[in-house]
């Protein structure tokens, strides 16, 4: 629906769904199934391990990467937009969204999750998408500063008062956005991982995630921990499955997938404002004009953190069927640039 407010100024609301169906993901087409005594659906697939039949013998119950197109997602999103053209040196243009994003596969190379956990229930993997951001608004300005020859003030200024007070522009952009999902994971015992031979992601391998304890706030804030980081989660809420079923070897191997949903937390919200100053002289040179700039990014120098983990949410570590007790999981250590100031002149011919 778009609206024209007065002249030069529309409103623009919207509403944008999205259902896909049949997206591709990474799996292992030949997992260990803990619900079937660890045992592979092709026991007898094999081969030479680095193709090298004189230097490394045969093997069975090998690993199988299949791009699999049986993934899904959902995406609602109500956008509006404020668009004021130039009017009295001011354009203008607000852009807010309120959405939400789901998927059991963001992205089959470059995402938290590139592959489920369990390749046997891809649908427990369906949760927030690694690029859901609930909230986010963005606006942009330009405004010409009425100061200087042909303007509002000082239009008879001399060459030397136009040259330092005139013709300036100032453009501001402010990004305030939700925080970026994350995924936590951990490394279950040999003995009960179900893709022994693959480790990366991107080529199938099981994303562990850890058991969640419901109760307390998964998100427990800005909290310092001994090293000076951030321990963004309360990791006393997280248990890892345990290596044997009752914790008795007798009974067999437990499975080693957890209850955590998928991307289940999100870093702290976004803020930034960028603002530049720009001018443009006149040279002795007929069609040569330079143009100066003097940037800020990050103005109010806000702290934005970046992704637990470094990349993805970070990987917890502890002891198999107790708590989560250190590693990277949910420690934030590193942030998006502080402050940046910097000066560019550029020649235009």
């Amino acid at each position: 629906m778009q609206k024209s407010l007065a002249k030069n100024i529309l409103l623009d609301i919207a509403y944008v769904g999205n259902h896909g169906v049949h997206l591709q993901g990474l799996i292992n087409a030949n997992p260990k199934n803990p619900a079937n005594g660890f045992q592979r659906p092709y026991p007898a697939w094999g081969g030479y391990l680095l193709n090298n039949p004189a230097l490394y013998p045969t093997f069975n119950n090998g690993d199988i990467t299949d791009a699999l197109n049986e993934f899904h997602s959902s995406y609602n999103a109500l956008r509006a937009r404020y668009k004021q053209r130039y009017v009295v040196g001011l354009t203008l243009l607000n852009s807010f969204s309120w959405q939400h994003a789901l998927d059991n596969a963001s992205s089959t190379l470059d995402a938290n999750t590139p592959s489920p956990q369990n390749a046997y229930d891809l649908e427990a993997d369906y949760g927030q998408s690694d690029y859901n951001l609930p909230i986010s608004n963005v606006t942009t300005l330009v405004y010409d500063l009425p100061f200087g020859q042909g303007r509002t003030f000082l239009s008879g200024a001399d060459p030397l008062e136009n040259a330092v007070l005139g013709g300036w522009q100032i453009s501001v952009v402010n990004t305030m956005q939700a925080g970026t999902p994350f995924n936590l994971t951990y490394t279950p015992a040999s003995t009960n991982q179900v893709s022994p031979t693959l480790s990366q992601n991107w080529r199938g391998e099981n994303l562990y995630r850890p058991n969640l304890t419901p109760g307390a706030q998964y998100i427990q804030g800005k909290v310092k921990n001994s090293s000076g980081y951030i321990q963004y989660v309360n990791l006393s809420l997280l248990t890892l499955p345990s290596t044997y079923i009752n914790n008795t070897a007798a009974d067999g191997l437990s499975s080693p997938f957890g209850n955590l949903p998928k991307n289940y937390g999100r870093t702290p919200a976004f803020y930034e404002t960028d603002l530049a100053f720009n001018k443009t002289f006149n040279t002795p040179v007929d069609r040569a004009k330079i143009e100066f700039r003097f940037e800020f990014y990050n103005l109010f120098n806000h702290t934005n953190s970046y992704l637990p983990g470094g990349t993805g949410g970070g990987t917890v570590t502890g002891t198999d069927g107790g708590s989560a007790s250190g590693g990277s999981g949910g420690t934030i250590s590193y942030t998006f640039e502080p402050r940046i100031i910097q000066f560019g002149l550029k020649v235009i011919y």
